[in-house]
């Protein structure tokens, strides 16, 4: 009964296995739905230094003409101002830095819009919201300035609370003094005017919001745009508001297309390295272990299966040279593992212990072990995240998922399988390549 149960087990993992493989290599038609299956490692987003690169250099100049030139302190603040914007934009894949005292130099993977939001990061829309359609102030009114912004997104609303015309525009989030002001806005206009008015600061109108009947205190408010044709435009144009809140322009200098680090062709060379090395790394679990490899062999698929999935269904997730090489280190962690733990089994076994209890020991004796090397890779990864380069992160992450996996390769999936295994042999150590010191050997 009990080797029939394990056989079951095994057959049923086997097509789980399989079809997990099957999931991660193969893409296919969807009845009746409109995308295709990608394949799992079809669908992990790559990054430049695999795919190619958009690169653009830009000048720093006073957003002010009363300013002849911006200080440190201002250039610092519009890295770390433009850095946020890319970040909001692009995700986690990007690299950003100072060039030449006075430049900026941005890096991100090369897209269908790419090109357009560089070009985005160096126009400039400065708003200015006003309760009186006026393109200047009037009798000490109260508005708000660019400078309160916080955030701003492409978005599709109604143009006011009340009405069912639908426009492409953008949602602006202000700051506390500027949600402030917006509140004394929407308050004072909701029983007099019932309308927003958003000017830039050459005068001319952008649009307005009406039918405001209670007073908005989330500091947040939709801008219709009349302009905007497309979601890119309006995308785009949400980047242009938020360098208008900006203390410098950016003059765009250069806007190329990079090629990649290592390019597609060379990552299939990568790919066919990394499997030829899992055949190797395989065949020598096999020969010195046995039936242990064959089971640690079965793990490690498991494992390459799951890998696949969580780096295309995580959003953090952006793979990159770094980033393989991270997957790589975690997997090497995997087999350490199942070495320490398959080196135990041998040793109770040469000591005298029946397989079972050699088995049993061994998972017991290895356990601090295989936490620790986890707990390591996993708080290293952690640590690179949180405080590395952007760069860093894909790699980070890499090792992360090798932590976690390393530790429910062995200590779960392998004990598993172990357990199943010795109702089909507990007896015969030369399947196992166990053996006895001669003092040990019985009969």
């Amino acid at each position: 009964m009990a080797k029939r149960f394990s056989i079951t087990n095994f057959i049923f993992v086997s097509i789980l296995v399989a079809f997990g493989i099957f999931l991660s290599v193969f893409s296919f038609k969807i009845p009746f739905y409109v995308n295709d299956f990608a394949s799992f490692a079809g669908a992990i987003p790559l990054g430049y230094d695999i795919g190619q690169g958009q690169s653009a250099v830009f000048k720093l100049k006073p957003a002010s003409q009363d300013v002849s030139s911006l200080s440190q302190a201002q250039i610092d603040d519009t890295l770390d101002f433009v850095e946020k914007v890319v970040a909001d934009y692009n995700g986690t894949l990007y690299q950003i830095g100072l060039q030449n005292d006075d430049m900026i130099r941005v890096d991100i993977p090369k897209s269908d819009t790419s090109e357009d939001f560089m070009l985005a990061l160096s126009k400039r829309v400065e708003i200015v919201v006003r309760s009186e359609d006026s393109s200047e102030s009037t009798n000490g009114a109260v508005e708000i300035s660019a400078d309160r912004i916080k955030k701003c997104y492409a978005s599709y609303q109604t143009t006011g609370m009340s009405s069912t015309s639908y426009s492409l525009g953008v949602i602006i989030e202000f700051d506390n003094l500027g949600k402030n002001q917006l509140e004394e806005l929407t308050k004072s206009v909701k029983s007099d005017g019932n309308t927003l008015y958003f000017y830039n600061t050459d005068g001319e109108k952008i649009g307005s919001y009406g039918d405001i009947t209670r007073t908005i205190s989330s500091g947040v408010i939709f801008m219709p745009v009349s302009s905007l044709t497309t979601e890119n435009d309006a995308n785009m144009y949400a980047i242009n508001v938020m360098m208008g809140a900006s203390d410098a322009k950016l003059n765009i200098t250069e806007n190329s297309v990079t090629s990649s680090f290592i390019g597609y062709n060379s990552l299939t060379y990568v790919i066919v390295t990394l499997l030829v090395s899992f055949v190797i790394i395989s065949l020598f679990m096999i020969i010195r272990y046995r039936d242990l490899g064959l089971l640690s062999v079965f793990t490690s698929l498991i494992n390459i299966v799951l890998y696949l999935f969580f780096l295309q269904a995580l959003p953090i997730v952006t793979l990159t040279l770094s980033g393989i090489i991270g997957c790589v280190f975690g997997f090497v962690a995997t087999i350490l593992c199942h070495i320490i733990i398959f080196e135990n089994i041998k040793k109770e076994y040469k000591l005298g212990r029946k397989i079972p209890l050699a088995f049993k020991l061994g998972f017991k004796n290895s356990l601090l072990k295989v936490v620790d090397i986890s707990a390591v890779l996993t708080i290293m990864a952690l640590v690179l995240y949180f405080i590395g380069y952007q760069i860093i992160k894909s790699f980070a992450i890499g090792l992360f998922l090798g932590g976690i996996l390393s530790i429910f390769s062995s200590l779960v999936v392998t004990k598993s399988f172990t357990k199943w295994y010795l109702p089909l042999n507990s007896t015969n150590a030369k399947h196992l390549n166990l053996k006895r010191e001669k003092a040990n050997e019985k009969d």
